[in-house]
């Protein structure tokens, strides 16, 4: 049951920031990833690996959209603090993201080449997504934006996987004690 909160929660998250940045409320996604984190920190098994892989999430995210945007091939909308550089809430969304690695992408884990193949195709179809509802808009190429989307998110969902994995081992020690691979992979 959890799994399924947590898929409702991610995808509340996700619905709030686009179109909060749409209708000038660029902050909604913010103020909805906290109720997020906190019925997160209440329930997940592994909120404490949970919430140190989310800021790690964001210090990726403000890499790779702060890449695209001062490579000349994305400029973000709703930007609160700075406009060369990816807006809050692009960061809340990968905070987000990483919530759901121990939930209901937790069959992921071990299962990182499809992850990377999913990341590869799905990534730049969420940004398209995006474009198309007007939170950000293509400024260069778009192929190479796409391009540039699905190969960094190829190789940025398969290692935020593994460190979702590796945090949960290390922080929930007492939940991964004498357990099969396949029932470890089942326990977010």
């Amino acid at each position: 049951m959890f799994a399924v909160g947590n898929l409702v929660f991610f995808k509340i998250v996700w619905a709030a920031s686009l179109a909060g940045v749409v209708i000038g409320y660029a902050w909604a996604g913010l103020a909805m990833l906290v109720l997020f984190a906190g019925w997160h920190a209440r329930t997940a098994p592994t909120a404490r690996a949970d919430f140190v892989l989310a800021g790690i999430a964001v210090i990726v995210g403000l890499t790779l959209d702060t890449l695209y945007v001062r490579a000349g091939l994305i400029a973000f909308e709703g930007n609160l603090l700075w406009n060369d550089a990816a807006p809050l809430w692009i960061l809340a969304l990968w905070a987000n993201f990483a919530l759901t690695m121990n939930g209901c992408l937790g069959w992921l884990r071990q299962r990182r080449a499809l992850a990377a193949g999913l990341a590869f195709v799905f990534g730049p179809l969420g940004y398209y997504g995006g474009i198309t509802l007007g939170t950000a808009r293509v400024t260069g190429d778009a192929w190479v934006l796409y391009l540039a989307i699905g190969i960094t998110w190829a190789v940025a969902l398969p290692l935020l996987l593994f460190l979702a994995s590796r945090l949960s081992e290390t922080l929930h020690p007492e939940l991964h004690s004498d357990l099969p691979a396949e029932l470890d992979a089942e326990i977010a």
